[in-house]
């Protein structure tokens, strides 16, 4: 399902961490008349080797590799995401349903805008458009918004998915069926500082919150914009880690100084109660394949809130 951009289990992962990124721009190269080809962002990064997109800092979803494992998160068959007769099959299409999470739960006058915040490569937003009149989706990583932007200029995106160590198959990330193209728009941005984006109907942000520097000011700007009988989708595995979040800032995820624990949906919710009613939550598994043989599989903490 990249502020830094987040990794799987952080979030799909992010419109997130502050911190200098790469243009992808120059690494886009048309392959096919049909489609646009990514192999040359496998080299694409800061300078630092990645090896996995489990490691952690914003640089991580600047790299070529993170593109492909979310461009397959995102778009890649179900038998080409998980090729067994056996495993977690219902951690399959997180990102779509995600959407249809929060087109669920919209109601029919609160239709017109919707921002999916920390979109990754953009699958939540194309889905999302079946239900809204215009959706924009924001991630900090530069490389994934090139990505959703050239699939919604082409239709389809070439991309490869690593079998084992060097053999690698090639794949086609397509518009999922029936999205309206029309109504999505992608930016490049900080999930932290949306600036003025007006009144919206809904925001989801899907495993996004514990990769932003400042979780607390994207929570506010939620609680600031979202008109009356709008939601937030909000999805989170709570997975907290330094590197993305000062500890002082996490929401939840430690002990206080009397030795009482405080978990993030507690933290959370403390926020969000006074402005929002608690509509639905649910566990929400989702799984990120790195090659044939090795997955990351979470299970995020997926509420819905009504704006009073």
């Amino acid at each position: 399902w990249p502020q830094a951009s987040r990794s799987a289990d952080d979030e799909s992962p992010p419109a997130k961490a502050h911190g200098a990124m790469l243009s992808a721009s120059r690494c886009l190269r048309r392959a096919t008349p049909g489609g646009a080809s990514w192999a040359a962002l496998r080299q694409f990064s800061d300078g630092a080797t990645v090896r996995s997109t489990a490691a952690s800092g914003s640089t991580v979803y600047e790299s070529g590799r993170a593109v492909e494992e979310y461009l397959h998160f995102h778009y890649a068959p179900r038998e080409h995401m998980l090729p067994y007769k056996f495993g977690p099959t219902e951690a399959l299409d997180f990102p779509a349903r995600m959407a249809a999470i929060a087109a669920a739960h919209s109601r029919s006058d609160r239709r017109s805008v919707a921002y999916d915040v920390g979109c990754a490569v953009g699958r939540g937003t194309f889905e999302m458009t079946k239900t809204f009149d215009k959706v924009v989706g924001i991630d900090f990583s530069h490389a994934f918004i090139a990505a959703a932007q050239r699939l919604q200029e082409l239709g389809s995106v070439e991309f490869e998915a690593t079998e084992q160590a060097l053999v690698r198959t090639p794949l086609v990330a397509r518009l999922p069926e029936g999205a309206n193209t029309a109504r999505a728009e992608f930016r490049q941005g900080d999930a932290c500082n949306l600036g003025d984006i007006g009144a919206v109907d809904c925001i989801t942000a899907v495993n996004l919150l514990c990769r932003l520097p400042e979780p607390q000011a994207f929570l506010q700007k939620s609680i600031d914009c979202i008109r009356p009988g709008g939601i937030l989708v909000l999805v989170s595995p709570f997975s907290w880690l330094e590197e993305y979040t000062p500890q002082d800032k996490w929401l939840g995820g430690k002990v206080d100084a009397s030795g009482a624990v405080l978990d993030s949906h507690t933290a959370v919710s403390s926020i969000l109660g006074p402005f929002f009613e608690l509509e639905a939550r649910t566990d929400e598994a989702f799984l990120l394949r790195e090659h044939a043989r090795k997955f990351q599989w979470g299970v995020s903490d997926a509420c819905v809130w009504r704006r009073k």
